[in-house]
C-alpha cells in the first residue's frame, strides 16, 4: 500500500454522504470469557469496548437514540447511518437469537451498511448464512478480530483461537459475498517488527477488503497491566508506533480500505502509553511519515510543531524530542537565557562566554544571537559543542525556523558573527573538548538529552570537566531536574537552585559556586532525595570516555550495591544518609 484510503472516503464516495455510526451493544460475551465475566483476552476491558454512552442494560432502542442524537449534535447527521455492533463478539450466540437481536436494532433508523466485530471461531456456517441474508439488504462488513498471526503470540494474550481459525473464517465470509476487515493490535508481547510484517504478510494473502490496526493499549483492570507493571510488555510512543504502523500497511494491497489507525479509551483507563498528541495531532504526524516512507525520503527524525508555533524534532534513537513541546523556542528563554540574566550582563557593556552544550537544533544559538543584537551592547561569544551533523541540517528543513539566517551560515562556515555576536560550532564529542580547552566560560548551557537516554553528558565526572572550565561567578544552566543530576551537582560542590517550571510541573536546575539571589535554592526534600537515596546515585564516567551502556551498567551496579548496603530507593527522614564525597 502506498496510498491511504480511509473507511470514511470509501462510504462517502459510494453513498453521496458519510455514513456516521450507531453503536450498538447486543449485550453479548465472548467464548474465552467466564460466566461471571472474568477471564478473556489480556487487553480487553471489562465492558469489551463498548462505547462509552451506552450502559448496561439499555435497550436497542435507547441505544440508537443516544447514538442518533450524538452524532445529529457532533456532526450535523440526520441519516442514513452505519450501524456498528462494537462490543465483545457479535456473533456470539444461537443464530435465532442473533436474527432477533440484529433485525430489532436495524428497524431503529435508516441504515446503509452494517459493520459486525468478532471472532473467527464465533462464524458457525448457519451464521454465516444470516449475515450473507443480511448482505442481500445492507452493504455488510465483519470485522475480524486477528491481532497477530503469531499463534504463540495468540496463546500468550489469552486469545482462544489460532491463525488457521482466521484463515477459514476470512474465506467462508468472502466467498458469501461479505466484506471482512482485519483487526490487528501491533505491539503485543513479546513480538517485533519482524512479527508485525509476518501478520501483514499473512493479511494480504486472504481475502481481506479492510484493516482496523491500533496500538497496545494497557488498560485498568486488565490481564496486560498486570503483564505490564512485571516487566512482559512495553508500550509504543507515537513515533515508535507511527514507524511500526507505516512498515504493517506497506505491505498490504493497494485496495485495502483503512477503518482505523490508532487506539482510543478513556484517558482515566489508560496505564500506557501516556501520549502527548491528540488523536488528530497523531493521524497528521502518521500521514507525514507515511508519505515519506513511500517517496523514500524517511530518515525516522519527525518534526512536531510545538505549542508557541515553533518546531521541535523527535530522535528515534533517544526516543526524544529535542526540546520541550510546550514550547520549543520559548524553552530557550525560559531555561537558559532568562535564568542566567545573561541580558543585564550585556547591557553592561562587557564581554560574555558562553559554553553550549548540545547545539541540537541552535534554539540557543538563534536566542543568544537575537538577545545581543536587540540588546546592542557588550559583546557574546558562544562556542556550541554538537556531534551529530544531520540535526543542523534536518533544523534548516523546518518552517519558521527563528533566525534560520544564523543556521544557515552556521552550517556552510561554521560561524556566525555580527557586531554584537559571534556563534561556532564545535564538532565532536563534548567530553574531549571540555578536557582540551584552556578557555574559561561565564555560563554553561547542558542540553543533552535526558540523563537517563544520554548520560555521558550528566555523569559527576563530565560535570567535574565543567566545573573546572566555569568562571568563579559563573552558572550552569539545564532543563534537567532529574535526582541523578542534581546528586551529582551537589557531591561536586555546586550550589543549586530552580528555575521557574515550564513544560512540567518542575523547573530546571540553575548551578554556581556561589549562592544566587534571583532564583529559588533547591528545595530541602529534593536535595535529601538527591543525597541520602539511590534515586539520587549519578552516573559515573572516570575516564570520560565511557560508553552509554557502560555508564549505565555501572550505574546499576552502584545503585544495587547501596540498596544491598541499606540505602532507600527514596528519601525517608532518619534514613541513611550518603557522603557527599
Amino acid at each position: 500500500m502506498k496510498q491511504l484510503r480511509f473507511f470514511r472516503d470509501y462510504l462517502a464516495e459510494r453513498y453521496g454522504k458519510p455514513l456516521q455510526r450507531i453503536p450498538f451493544d447486543l449485550g453479548l460475551s465472548c467464548p474465552n470469557r467466564n460466566p461471571d465475566g472474568s477471564g478473556g483476552c489480556a487487553f480487553c476491558a471489562g465492558n469489551g469496548s463498548a462505547a462509552r454512552h451506552l450502559s448496561p442494560g439499555m435497550s436497542l432502542a435507547e441505544q440508537a437514540r443516544r447514538g442518533i442524537r450524538y452524532v445529529r449534535e457532533r456532526y450535523a447527521s440526520d441519516g442514513p447511518y452505519l450501524a456498528y455492533f462494537q462490543s465483545f463478539t457479535n456473533t456470539y450466540g444461537e443464530v435465532s437469537v442473533l436474527r432477533h437481536l440484529y433485525e430489532e436494532a436495524l428497524c431503529t433508523a435508516d441504515y446503509r451498511a452494517v459493520l459486525i466485530a468478532t471472532r473467527p471461531d464465533c462464524l458457525s456456517g448457519e451464521c454465516v448464512e444470516y449475515l450473507a441474508s443480511l448482505a442481500r439488504r445492507y452493504e455488510v462488513w465483519v470485522e475480524l478480530g486477528v491481532q497477530s498471526a503469531n499463534d504463540l503470540t495468540l496463546r500468550r494474550i489469552n486469545r482462544g483461537h489460532d491463525f488457521a481459525a482466521v484463515e477459514d473464517a476470512a474465506r467462508r465470509l468472502d466467498a458469501q459475498g461479505i466484506k471482512v476487515a482485519a483487526h490487528v493490535i501491533l505491539g503485543l508481547p513479546g513480538e517485533t517488527a519482524s512479527d508485525f510484517r509476518a501478520t501483514a504478510e499473512k493479511i494480504a494473502s486472504l481475502p481481506f477488503s479492510g484493516i482496523k490496526v491500533h496500538n497496545l493499549l494497557v488498560l485498568k483492570g486488565t490481564e496486560m497491566a498486570r503483564m505490564f507493571h512485571n516487566g512482559e510488555v512495553t508500550a509504543f510512543n507515537e513515533y515508535e508506533y507511527a514507524d511500526a504502523l507505516a512498515d504493517f500497511l506497506s505491505v498490504l494491497p493497494e485496495k485495502t480500505i483503512v477503518m482505523r489507525l490508532c487506539a482510543d479509551a478513556d484517558a482515566s483507563e489508560v496505564i500506557a502509553p501516556k501520549w502527548w498528541m491528540k488523536k488528530g495531532q497523531f493521524l497528521s504526524m502518521f500521514r507525514t511519515v507515511f508519505e515519506s516512507r513511500a517517496a523514500g525520503r524517511d530518515d525516522g527524525v519527525r518534526a512536531v510543531r510545538t505549542e508557541d508555533g515553533s518546531y521541535t524534532l523527535y530522535h528515534p534513537g533517544y526516543r526524544q524530542h529535542f526540546h520541550s513541546v510546550a514550547g520549543a523556542r520559548t524553552e530557550s528563554w525560559k531555561k537558559y537565557i532568562e535564568p542566567c540574566r545573561i541580558g543585564e550582563r550585556l547591557k553592561e557593556g562587557g564581554s560574555v562566554t558562553v559554553l553550549d552544550v548540545g547545539f541540537g537544533m541552535g534554539y540557543n544559538a538563534a536566542a543568544l544571537t537575537e538577545l545581543a543584537e536587540h540588546t546592542g551592547a557588550g559583546m557574546l561569544r558562544c562556542i556550541s559543542l554538537e556531534s551529530d551533523r544531520n540535526t543542523l541540517r534536518n533544523a534548516l528543513s523546518l518552517p519558521d525556523f527563528p533566525r534560520k539566517d544564523v543556521l544557515e551560515t552556521l552550517a556552510s562556515a561554521g560561524c556566525y558573527r555580527s557586531a554584537f555576536v559571534r556563534i561556532e560550532i564545535a564538532w565532536g564529542d563534548a567530553r574531549r573538548y571540555v578536557q582540551e580547552t584552556g578557555e574559561k566560560f561565564d555560563f554553561i548551557f547542558l542540553d543533552a538529552f535526558s540523563p537517563d537516554r544520554n548520560p555521558e553528558l550528566w555523569t559527576l565526572d563530565f560535570l567535574a570537566a565543567l566545573k573546572r572550565v566555569l568562571n568563579p561567578f559563573g552558572i550552569l544552566a539545564a532543563y534537567s531536574s532529574a535526582y541523578p543530576f542534581l546528586g551529582a551537582l551537589l557531591r561536586t560542590g555546586f550550589f543549586v537552585s530552580e528555575s521557574v517550571p515550564f513544560g512540567r510541573k518542575r523547573g530546571g536546575t540553575v548551578a554556581s559556586l556561589h549562592a544566587l539571589d534571583h532564583l529559588s535554592p533547591l528545595r530541602e526534600k529534593d536535595r535529601c532525595i538527591a543525597l541520602e537515596s539511590t534515586a539520587g546515585t549519578p552516573y559515573r564516567d572516570p575516564s570520560l570516555d565511557w560508553s552509554r551502556g557502560q555508564i549505565l551498567t555501572e550505574h546499576a551496579r552502584q545503585i544495587a550495591e547501596l540498596r544491598a548496603a541499606g540505602v532507600p530507593k527514596w528519601f525517608h527522614p532518619g534514613g541513611k544518609t550518603i557522603s557527599k564525597s
